[in-house]
């Protein structure tokens, strides 16, 4: 890994990020803010890799001369005023997961994702009528409130569609499959949406049989992406906030749980045929209650 690739974090391509976007916001070419603030273009492109070296007052010059909002400045200043300590919280307040920009960031930057889902399907790969489900189950009953969460799922799901996604691989627990979190309608074309995500050369579904491993044994949910020129870092969620982890110390503990999940899990084609059976099951059992 470069001396440049060490030096950029998660925290510092989310800065990055979101310098840039507020340049491009402003209409302002790299070369044209480097001009205003009377750096190298090099230095502007530096800052919006994520790489460390500038300072509070780089930052809020940039952000100043972009005509960001004092609201924005000083959230940008909260991250860059963060200690590097490997990980890092993001509550959600009023947002879902799903609209975090922590999160955003750090996926679409990604150029493999590794996912293990214990409990309910994945929410990247749930379709609409499932989700809206997940969150009747979660107590909301405001179906604006539902509309507005399911839709920024959703919106997420374009990761998966675009013409460079990352590498994908689910590892999701029988026990979540099995769960009747909709009717059965719903149920059986949620399955078929995942039979035809697998069919995506980017995108492996492995299935992990409660016989191999029984739903629980290896913990919660958690993500793993991994990128070309910067460190893995992995993610968990609850319901009130998301970690990041970069730990190298934190990182082992995710990739010994992923290689136990790789020697129980089924291989992708057996997954399908799995996936085909438990649709073909959800079928009938929707004919057989009309």
């Amino acid at each position: 890994m470069s001396e440049r690739d060490r030096d950029s974090s998660a925290t510092g391509r989310e800065i990055g990020d979101e310098l840039k976007r507020f340049r491009v916001g402003a209409g302002l070419l790299a070369s044209d803010l480097a001009d205003m603030l009377g750096c190298s273009a090099s230095k502007i492109s530096r800052m919006e890799s994520g790489v460390r070296g500038y300072s509070e007052l780089d930052v809020t010059m940039f952000l100043a001369t972009c005509r960001a909002s004092r609201e924005d400045v000083v959230r940008v200043l909260d991250l860059v005023r963060e200690q590097a300590d490997g990980y890092r919280i993001r509550p959600h307040r009023e947002q879902l997961p799903d609209e975090l920009r922590s999160l955003i960031v750090t996926e679409t930057q990604a150029t493999e994702i590794i996912e293990f889902e214990p409990q309910i399907i994945p929410g990247i790969l749930q379709i609409e009528d499932y989700a809206r489900a997940v969150f009747r189950w979660f107590g909301l009953r405001d179906e604006t409130g539902i509309d507005v969460r399911v839709q920024a799922r959703l919106r997420r799901q374009k990761l998966l569609r675009r013409r460079d996604p990352p590498r994908f691989t689910f590892y999701i627990q029988e026990a979540a499959l099995q769960a009747k979190v909709a009717n059965d309608q719903v149920m059986h074309e949620q399955i078929l949406h995942l039979l035809l995500t697998s069919s995506f050369e980017h995108c492996v579904i492995r299935v992990v049989p409660e016989a191999a491993c029984p739903a629980g044994v290896l913990g919660v949910g958690f993500r793993i992406m991994r990128y070309n020129e910067a460190p893995v870092v992995a993610y968990v969620e609850n319901q009130t906030a998301s970690l990041f982890l970069e730990d190298p110390a934190d990182l082992e503990v995710y990739r010994h749980v992923l290689k136990r999940l790789a020697g129980h899990a089924l291989d992708g084609g057996q997954s399908r045929e799995w996936l085909a059976a438990l649709a073909s099951e959800y079928d009938r059992a929707k004919d057989e209650t009309r």
